[in-house]
C-alpha cells in the first residue's frame, strides 16, 4: 500500500478540521467522477476527453504524491496508451489515499 505524502496538506490546512473535511470530500467526489468519466471515455475511444479528464485529476494526485500522477500525465499526453488496467490502478491508489486522508483527519 502506497503511503501518501501529507506535507503539503499539513501546511495548507494549518490543522483546520473544516478545511481537512472539505478537501477530503472534494478529493473523493473528484476522483470518483473523473475516473468514471475516464472509463467511459476509454470505452468510447474518446481520446480528446480522456486526455482532459486525466489532466483534471492530475493536480489532486500530485498534491499528495500519488505515483499514479505519472500515469495521469502519460494519459494526458498520450491517451491512446490508456488501458483499463491503468485506470483501475488509478482508482485503487485514489481509494487507498482516501482512506489515509480520512485517518489523517480523524473522519
Amino acid at each position: 500500500m502506497e503511503k501518501i505524502d501529507l506535507t503539503y496538506l499539513e501546511v495548507l490546512s494549518e490543522d483546520d478540521e473544516e478545511f481537512k473535511a472539505e478537501f477530503i470530500e472534494t478529493f473523493e467526489t473528484t476522483y470518483k467522477s473523473l475516473t468514471q468519466k475516464m472509463k467511459d471515455e476509454l470505452a468510447a475511444n474518446d481520446l480528446d476527453n480522456l486526455s482532459k479528464s486525466a489532466h483534471q485529476l492530475k493536480p489532486s494526485a500530485k498534491m499528495i504524491q500519488l505515483s499514479c500522477s505519472e500515469t495521469l500525465e502519460e494519459i494526458q499526453h498520450n491517451p491512446e496508451k490508456a488501458t483499463d488496467e491503468a485506470i483501475k490502478d488509478i482508482i485503487s491508489q485514489c481509494e487507498n489515499a482516501l482512506s489515509q486522508l480520512k485517518d489523517w483527519a480523524n473522519l
